[in-house]
């Protein structure tokens, strides 16, 4: 079955199936970025099988390496976070699908977001990001990668 792409309202069934640490750190703050942020999620028979979130103006929990990098929002990028795919589903290319639906939607939008691990880097390289930069931070790696259509 091909999963469908929607923008959704109600950001409960989303968050219901993201880790809990993760739900710990949008949840109660939901309120405060819930107006400049879009769920976008992967259905398939009318359950969520992957989503993320693209984030216009702000994002929770920004560390130094994220804060030196919030020009991008005046750059007019769009941040995305929080993706995910069921661990059920791993291994479809469903995130490769969610980000070529969430590119295809919006053609003319830049992204950036940014990664701890960097085995992640290829995955992202592979659909459309370049690497940026790197956090100089030896203890907290991350890196930052953009797309830019």
């Amino acid at each position: 079955m091909i999963p469908k792409f929607y923008k959704i309202n109600n950001p409960i069934p989303f968050f219901n199936i993201l880790p809990k640490e993760w739900q710990n750190l949008i949840v109660p703050y939901w309120s405060i970025f819930k107006n400049s942020a879009t769920i976008y999620v992967l259905k398939e028979n009318n359950t969520i099988v992957a989503g993320g979130i693209v984030f216009s103006k702000n994002h929770p929990h920004k560390n130094e390496f994220e804060i030196s990098n919030d020009y991008l929002y005046k750059l007019s990028y769009f941040y995305i976070g929080y993706v995910w795919v069921i661990p059920s589903k791993r291994n479809q290319q469903l995130a490769s699908k969610w980000l070529l639906n969430l590119k295809t939607k919006h053609p003319k939008q830049k992204y950036w977001l940014t990664i701890e691990e960097f085995s992640l880097a290829s995955f992202y390289k592979k659909n459309g990001f370049e690497l940026l930069k790197e956090s100089s931070n030896p203890f907290l790696k991350e890196w930052l990668l953009t797309y830019i259509p």
